[in-house]
């Protein structure tokens, strides 16, 4: 008898937003992805993130500006439907 293999298929629903610091969100399927994919994409130690256990998932239904100007206003699930490649990335940079 043949075993059955189980193969997890994840997708666009999966993947959520995580504020790994206080300037950048990155999104993700995981934390751990999310926190290896910045620290190789910046250069920067963890100690330049937020403590494991302090970095929050952001919500997909907030809104935030799409737009240098700050006038336009997109949901994040949008702005991560619209540049999701099946890779994490940047969705959200704050200045200070």
């Amino acid at each position: 008898m043949k075993k059955l293999e189980i193969i997890e298929s994840k997708g666009l629903e999966d993947v959520k937003v995580f504020r790994v610091c206080e300037c950048d969100a990155v999104a993700a399927y995981s934390l751990d992805e999310a926190i290896e994919f910045y620290k190789e994409f910046t250069g920067l130690e963890d100690d330049d993130l937020y403590d494991y256990e302090a970095i929050e998932v952001i919500g997909i239904e907030n809104e935030f500006y799409d737009d240098e100007d700050r006038k336009v206003k997109k949901k994040l699930k949008d702005m991560v439907r619209e540049n999701w490649d099946g890779k994490p990335f940047i969705v959200l940079t704050w200045d200070y």
